[in-house]
């Protein structure tokens, strides 16, 4: 009796992770936004990046839940790593938002906000970037357009681990 109505517990719990999180808990053989993606990311027709990115159900939150995560850029010879947190900003995740936690690189392009659509095993990514004066200062007159949109794709852990590594 006691197992019967853990399981039917844990069965509740379930089914209400995947009817308010359909993202991050979807139901069987459905994608989710979830997890680890790869893409490149062009700020000139010279300077292309890679971009590694985690994503992860925030489970320490009080209502409506967010992500947390890891991303990684590539590239140029300045490559960083660090968190990441993001929103969905419709029920189905289809529309979300991620801002990157990453070292400020100084004389350099950074990313400072991404928006994203998701798609199966698709994301449409669109960052708005800064530069940054080797002083740590910003100024209007020195800015480059924003890079064009770019695309993600579904990658793995092991990706994601290796990182920036070379080979």
């Amino acid at each position: 009796m006691v197992v019967a109505l853990l399981a039917a517990l844990i069965a509740v719990v379930l089914a209400l992770r995947t009817v308010f999180a359909p993202w991050a808990f979807p139901l069987p053989g459905q994608p989710r936004l979830t997890g680890y993606w790869q893409g490149e990311i062009s700020y000139s027709k010279t300077d292309s990046r890679r971009v590694l990115l985690r994503l992860n159900y925030n489970e320490n939150c009080d209502s409506v839940c967010g992500m947390t995560g890891g991303m990684k850029v590539c590239g140029a010879g300045k490559d960083a790593s660090g968190d990441v947190s993001g929103e969905v900003r419709n029920w189905r995740g289809t529309r979300f938002s991620v801002s990157p936690y990453l070292p400020r690189s100084k004389g350099d392009v950074n990313i400072e906000h991404i928006d994203g659509t998701w798609k199966g095993d698709n994301l449409r990514m669109l960052a708005r970037t800064a530069i940054i004066d080797s002083d740590g200062a910003w100024h209007s007159d020195q800015q480059r357009p924003d890079p064009p949109e770019f695309v993600m794709h579904r990658s793995s852990e092991a990706a994601f681990e290796a990182g920036c590594a070379k080979g």
